[in-house]
């Protein structure tokens, strides 16, 4: 059966609003890690995610979104490393530029997405793709901006934990979706 979301990008949504609310960010974020984790149990990386590949509904209710976009998408093998640079210069992981990865390049581009969820803009930016990509190897996530001062560091922590430059030490999809704040704002606090 063919699903129609006339809501639009998730993308369109954030540069209306410019920036989401902790609730709202955790609610997508929880969506989208479990969108993920569904694809990694099945040994399926994603690889482009940004928040262009997540259609709303019309209603534009962010309790329902819909992961697309697999043009990208690579069945993967456990414990395997993978070596095409693939993917959005934004959201894409260090170890993608470096072309040595595995799925956990998709909780870093979740990473990347929470961070716009709450600031409105990206975490590594540039003027060419180059100095994105040069950015995004670096790795350096800054909470400096004044949007900052009203989020919590639960939230700063979580998209620290995602953002992890070492693949090894970056957690699974499954692990991120028991993060404290994920479950905190899951239970309105």
């Amino acid at each position: 059966m063919l699903r129609v979301c006339k809501g639009g990008e998730l993308f369109d949504e954030i540069t209306k609003r410019r920036h989401l609310s902790e609730r709202e960010a955790a609610v997508l974020m929880k969506l989208i890690l479990s969108c993920i984790n569904y694809c990694h149990t099945a040994n399926i990386m994603h690889r482009d995610l940004k928040p262009e590949n997540f259609m709303l509904e019309q209603d534009k209710e962010l309790d329902q979104i819909k992961m697309i976009d697999f043009g990208c998408a690579l069945s993967f093998s456990p414990n395997a490393s993978y070596f095409d640079q693939v993917g959005t210069p934004f959201y894409m992981a260090p170890e993608v530029i470096e072309k040595n990865y595995n799925e956990k390049c998709d909780i870093w581009s979740c990473g990347v997405i929470a961070f716009i969820l709450l600031a409105g803009t990206p975490p590594f930016n540039g003027q060419s793709f180059i100095e994105i990509k040069k950015s995004v190897r670096k790795g350096e996530v800054s909470f400096k901006d004044k949007v900052w001062t009203e989020v919590s560091q639960s939230a700063k922590d979580f998209i620290t934990l995602l953002l992890t430059r070492d693949k090894a030490a970056r957690p699974s999809a499954a692990d991120c979706l028991k993060h404290p704040w994920l479950t905190q704002q899951q239970a309105g606090s």
